[in-house]
């Protein structure tokens, strides 16, 4: 039972639950009424050998053939993420979220960076995800602060027309020993945006550019290094810090669980 607490979510874990009693009434029923053909057929999906060739089949994850992200790819990485460990720890005074916006451009899968103004106080020309702190007075909800810092930043990312997928649970520790700051990265679809203008607002952003997704899952674009966080160096700017961090997390907690195309 602690497996599934620790490695599931309630909505997942209820409907699980509801799905369980549904199918063990049905067998009841069919028992009493001695209907053992239809008893049999009903449970013979539970086998072992259907199970194994089940979850072989639905952690295929194709996304070359269908031109990048589709409804089916990102219902399977929204259900990934509904499956990451919870992660519990202390409370932080100060939080923010940043979008991990993953994007096609012309069919091909991608993630969008940003690459900061050299004139910010904090961390100038560093690369970066969409986001900032939370505003108690406006946001309610991280998501919200995520969006709105989307927009804020990037001019030509309609908020009505982004996907959130759901929250990458991230070792809050970790992130803090990072930032100082507790960020919730959440991870959202912003859709086709090979034909799109997008203008970065100059007061926070030098520009905005896109990796594939094909060049991320590169093992040999990654330098690790104990005690520091990943860098990648396979795109136009190099990644590292808590935006490396993040991406990482992202290839091995929610895309390693499945066997990709790209």
């Amino acid at each position: 039972m602690r497996l599934l607490v620790d490695n599931y979510t309630a909505p997942a874990l209820a409907s699980a639950l509801r799905d369980r009693e549904e199918i063990l009434q049905l067998c009841a029923g069919l028992l009493a009424e001695g209907k053992l053909d239809e008893l049999s057929n009903t449970l013979r999906p539970f086998e072992s050998r259907y199970i194994k060739r089940r979850r072989k089949r639905k952690n295929k994850l194709d996304l070359h053939g269908v031109g990048g992200f589709d409804t089916h790819s990102l219902e399977m990485l929204r259900r990934g993420l509904m499956r990451m460990p919870r992660r519990v720890s202390q409370a932080h005074q100060r939080r923010a979220g940043v979008v991990l916006p993953l994007c096609n451009v012309d069919g091909v899968p991608c993630i969008l960076f940003e690459k900061r103004s050299r004139h910010l106080r904090a961390h100038p020309d560093e690369v970066c995800l969409p986001g900032g702190m939370v505003s108690a007075a406006s946001d309610i909800s991280i998501v919200s602060t995520c969006l709105r810092e989307m927009a804020e930043e990037i001019e030509g990312i309609n908020p009505n027309d982004v996907t959130v997928l759901g929250v990458l649970r991230c070792n809050w520790g970790e992130v803090h020993h990072l930032t100082g700051i507790a960020v919730t990265p959440v991870v959202c679809f912003i859709g086709e945006i090979g034909g799109k203008v997008l203008k970065p607002n100059p007061d926070e952003v030098a520009e905005c550019f896109t990796v594939p997704l094909v060049s991320l899952l590169d093992r040999e674009r990654w330098v690790h290094r104990k005690d520091y966080a990943p860098i990648f160096t396979g795109g136009p700017h190099i990644i590292w810090g808590l935006t490396g961090y993040i991406i990482e997390r992202f290839l091995k907690d929610v895309l390693a669980r499945y066997s990709l195309h790209v």
